[in-house]
């Protein structure tokens, strides 16, 4: 069986003149984030952790009063 795919041509493989490629460290600066952004990540995760914590808690003290577990959230 024969599809679309099988029968397109194949793309060239010319190679890419070395001055244009870019080493690994140049590379790895591209996805480098800046101060600004990892502090917003913290401060996301910290948020995010905070409302998991707080959902957790919420969830075994409910659990707690249907009788479901022994003790609540310590």
């Amino acid at each position: 069986m024969n599809t679309a795919l099988d029968l397109a041509p194949r793309p060239s493989s010319t190679a890419i003149p070395a001055e244009e490629e870019l080493d690994l460290a140049a590379l790895l600066q591209l996805f480098e984030p800046g101060e600004e952004e990892m502090t917003s990540v913290r401060t996301s995760l910290r948020s995010s952790g905070s409302s998991l914590l707080r959902w957790a808690q919420g969830s075994s003290r409910r659990a707690a009063s249907w009788g479901a577990v022994s003790v609540g959230w310590q």
